[in-house]
């Protein structure tokens, strides 16, 4: 019996023995799950309120801005019409000419020798014809005698006629030579200023060979790119504002003059001309210009800065502070206004939410997040902002 009583009494205290040291190896594990769930949990966010805007009521106006081009309306490039040698460029870049001003000469020794010797050859021809003409006449007479054959009048009518063809072709290769000696004499086309000189007296051209571009800077338009989405709200007559890469501080007045019917290849744009007054003479072909206007008229609804929106292909949505957690919301937009940088939120948010208007990267739905409404410094335990 003491052998069975001690027995008893050893598997007790070794029971109870397993039975502590499961528990205590139990809380030591709970314990250390604990620590290491501690360890890893992300810290709250906390934003200030320079970071956080609301819905409000903004009155929105549809602008686009088109980059483009100024462009003359009325330029020109001035051609050699003859092959000869420049013997004189009258005028050099900058300066202003008039239309019908003589602007180049070409040497013109050959044409006038050229126009001597078809003179001549007029002469001649005209007095070969008055013989013919003169010996057909009389035959004509000798014929109603019958003096003559019929086939003699014949051939005296055939040397009348070619003697005539003659007298034509050397009269129209004189009239040639006299238009060659008037290009020779080059002279504007239009009115305007020199923007290129190609050729120095001397040079022995071709013909067809480019002498000076001019350009014409009392009409000037801005040749500028819209997208297919914007194309369809432009029309012709629609005012427009435009600015000038490197005259900061001026706004051009501008009109819609003219659509191009079809795409760019490649950009898939469409060119819109701008009729554009140029005030001073500031403007020149060639600036870089941007077009801007107005697509719809100005209406009051609710908005959010461009800031505040991200999107993934065609979803949109934002970041909330939103019962101490962050919340990814979608939303629908409608119009963006460009100018304001404001864009019109038709669903999906209410007045009161904290949206997130500041750029952070790898912010996580139900992240831990506070809103500091004292202003003070805000921490985020994140990617710093992108620039853009």
């Amino acid at each position: 019996m003491k052998t069975s009583a001690r027995g008893w009494w050893i598997g007790a205290v070794l029971a109870v023995t397993a039975i502590v040291a499961a528990g205590a190896l139990t809380v030591h594990r709970r314990n250390a799950q604990e620590e290491a769930d501690r360890k890893s949990a992300k810290p709250a966010l906390e934003f200030a309120a320079a970071d956080i805007v609301r819905l409000e009521r903004r009155r929105l106006s549809v602008e686009t801005e088109l980059p483009g081009t100024v462009q003359a309306m009325s330029q020109a490039t001035v051609r050699a019409k003859v092959a000869a040698e420049v013997k004189r460029v009258l005028v050099r870049e900058g300066d202003r000419v008039r239309a019908g001003q003589t602007v180049a000469e070409f040497d013109t020794a050959q044409l006038r020798a050229q126009f001597a010797e078809r003179t001549a050859a007029v002469a001649s021809a005209q007095a070969d014809f008055v013989t013919a003409e003169r010996t057909r006449n009389s035959n004509r007479e000798l014929l109603k005698q019958n003096f003559i054959s019929q086939n003699a009048f014949d051939a005296s009518e055939g040397s009348y006629q070619a003697k005539l063809a003659a007298v034509q072709l050397a009269k129209a290769q004189l009239e040639q030579t006299q238009i060659m000696l008037n290009d020779a004499i080059v002279r504007a086309p239009i009115s305007g200023i020199v923007a290129k000189r190609y050729v120095q007296p001397g040079e022995k051209l071709s013909f067809d060979t480019p002498l000076l571009q001019l350009v014409d800077l009392s009409d000037l338009e801005v040749m500028a790119q819209a997208s297919i989405g914007d194309v369809a709200r432009i029309a012709p007559g629609m005012l427009a504002s435009v600015g000038i890469e490197g005259l900061p501080g001026h706004t051009f007045a501008g009109k819609v003059e003219r659509i191009n019917p079809s795409a760019e290849p490649g950009t898939r744009a469409i060119n819109v001309y701008v009729s554009l007054a140029n005030e001073n003479s500031l403007l020149k072909a060639g600036m870089f210009a941007r077009v801007r206007l107005t697509l719809a008229a100005e209406r009051e609804t609710q908005a959010l800065p461009e800031a505040a929106i991200r999107g993934e292909g065609a979803q949109s949505y934002v970041w909330l502070v939103a019962g101490k957690r962050l919340e990814r919301r979608p939303v629908s937009l409608g119009t963006r206004d460009e100018r304001a940088h404001l864009v019109e939120v038709l669903s999906g948010l209410q007045p009161t939410d904290d949206v997130i208007a500041t750029k952070f990267d790898n912010l996580q739905h139900g992240q831990p997040a506070l809103l500091r409404r004292d202003g003070g410094a805000r921490t985020v335990e994140t990617t710093p902002p992108n620039p853009g």
